[in-house]
């Protein structure tokens, strides 16, 4: 069924549990104590993405692929566009719900690393590839989230080489159908309810500029 597949390992553990690292999976889960504390002293905002709706009828089969392709982009971002210092202190990308077939994915982070995410998602963009109307995408973080941005990461954004592998895994992602990228301007206090109403859609802006260039 599977001869041309080059990893029939990797098809059958992602699709029906074959020889799943049991060990190692649950061992990483409780060794997380460091991350959970990290979690804790972090001051996180809401990530809000919409992929197409996908068929009630099945199940969210997408779901392992666009989680680990959003988590591991989003620290491959910071690994290239934070400097060594930054990139030690900043934490990670933290999944706080997904909708079944809604196509909705909701992620917790630290606002500056996911409007660089977001950016990159919103225009469909993966590193190396040139942010058009940058001046305006600033004045626009600073409207809606005051200095979170920094210039620089966008700046080295376009600079970075994107792994052949990860550029594929991003365009799939994107593939998916990527309708709203959402972030919210008030931080989460544990109630996504009250933080949603603070939601601003990064996709929104891309669209808008297009249709107004000047």
């Amino acid at each position: 069924m599977f001869t041309n597949f080059p990893n029939l390992k990797a098809i059958e553990e992602y699709w029906i549990g074959k020889e799943v690292g049991y060990g190692s999976l649950w061992d990483a889960y409780e060794a997380g104590g460091d991350y959970i504390e990290k979690f804790r002293s972090m001051r996180v905002h809401l990530l809000r993405i919409t992929l197409r709706e996908q068929p009630r009828e099945y199940p969210l089969f997408n779901f392992e692929a666009v989680y680990k392709t959003v988590k591991g982009y989003f620290h491959d971002l910071k690994k290239s566009c934070l400097t060594s210092e930054e990139y030690d202190t900043a934490g990670p990308l933290f999944i706080y719900r997904v909708d079944r077939s809604s196509g909705v994915w909701e992620f917790l982070g630290e606002l500056r690393q996911l409007l660089m995410l977001g950016t990159s998602l919103a225009d469909e963009k993966v590193m190396g590839e040139k942010l058009d109307n940058l001046d305006k995408r600033m004045d626009f973080f600073r409207r809606h989230f005051g200095n979170a941005a920094n210039p620089r990461d966008f700046e080295m954004f376009m600079r970075a080489k994107t792994p052949r592998q990860l550029e594929r895994a991003v365009q799939n992602l994107i593939k998916q159908g990527v309708q709203k990228v959402e972030v919210s301007r008030e931080p989460f206090l544990g109630d996504v309810k009250s933080v949603e109403a603070t939601l601003i859609d990064l996709k929104q802006f891309s669209a808008d500029t297009e249709e107004n260039p000047s």
